[in-house]
This record gives structure tokens, sequence and C-alpha cells, in this order.
């Protein structure tokens, strides 16, 4: 469980959902009565929700036992929030996430869940809309109205109170280009071929 901890703590998600992924294996084969089903599948399908995974969330759902669904109702409540991302139902999954005490472990996942779903939304709506209702964007983001005012200004977008609208900033994503040894051997042989043909 340190290892899960571990990877949790230093935002690692796709390393905790490779680690699951293997000790769910392991567990099939030698099962072990120290590891509870609330610290390891809590973790592992919130880490699926965070790296966006959601078929492969759907599916640890439907394979996990029926009597470890109904044991574990913050395990089914973690569930209830994958459902809400899977139907789209925005406004919905912040409500999940903020009407429970989570357990220490689970507490700081869904947190990053809520941002890192925040800030996808932020930058869907700033390429997709050239102006949105506020209520609309209060609904995607699932903050108080003051807060969306808050954040939106900080971002560059125009506020339009008097229409009750944003105009949304295109936000300009950096396309990093890496230069090595193997761009330029794979160049160098690009050139060479080229030359002998």
């Amino acid at each position: 469980m340190d290892t899960i901890k571990a990877h949790i703590e230093s935002h690692e998600y796709a390393a905790l959902v490779n680690f699951c992924e293997d000790l769910e294996l392991q567990l099939a084969l030698t099962p072990n009565t120290n590891i509870t089903p609330e610290d390891f599948y809590g973790p592992f399908l919130l880490g699926y929700l965070l790296e966006q995974d959601l078929p492969s969330a759907r599916f640890l759902w439907k394979r996990l036992p029926d009597s470890i669904k109904s044991s574990s109702k913050e395990l089914r409540a973690i569930w209830d929030v994958g459902a809400a991302l899977w139907q789209r139902e925005y406004e919905n999954v912040y409500e999940l996430i903020g009407s429970k005490t989570w357990s220490p472990i689970i507490a700081p996942l869904m947190e990053q869940l809520a941002d890192n779903l925040r800030e996808r939304m932020l930058n869907l709506l700033s390429e997709a809309y050239s102006s949105i209702v506020i209520d609309d964007v209060v609904k995607y983001l699932g903050l108080p109205r003051e807060k969306v005012l808050t954040i939106v200004e900080e971002r560059g977008w125009e506020i339009d109170l008097s229409s009750n609208t944003l105009q949304p900033k295109k936000t300009v994503q950096e396309i990093q280009q890496s230069t090595s040894l193997a761009n330029f051997s794979q160049l160098t042989d690009l050139v060479i071929h080229l030359e002998k043909s």
C-alpha cells in the first residue's frame, strides 16, 4: 500500500494504474488478506478516472465481485462519480465529489479529479465557444458564479454582465519538439538515402 500512497502523493497516476493492474493480477493468483478492497480498488478506479480512461474504469467496475461492490459504500460512491463522468453529467460529478467525506487515501484523488475536470472544461469551452452564458460555465465548472468570474478574468476572458455572457480567450498550446541525437540520426539517414536515389 506504500507504493499506492507514493504514486498518489507524487501525482503519478499512470504509474498508479500500472501498479494496480499488476497487483490485481498478483491478487488473482495469490489472494492477500492484508489488502482491503477499499485500499486497493478505490485508488485503482480513481487512477483510471484521473487518466481519463473511462472504458477501463467501467470494465474494472464490471469485473469487481458483487460482494466487494455491496460491502464498500465509498467504492460505490467512487463509481457513481465515474458513471456521472461517463454520462457527461459534469454538474453532478462536482456535487457527488463535494457531498461526501472521503477517506484520507481517496480525498486527494477526488480533489485532483475535480481540479483536472475544471481545467479540461475551461480548455474545451475556450476552444468550442466564442460566447457562452455565464450560468452554463458555472454548471461546467461546479463553482459559485463569483469564483467562476474570478477564474475566467484571470485567464483573459471578456466578461459582459449586461448580456450575462463570457467571451473565452483561445488557449495557445505550445507544441514541444524534442531535438535529440536520434532525431539528427534519422535526419542524416534520410538525407543519405535521398542523395543515393
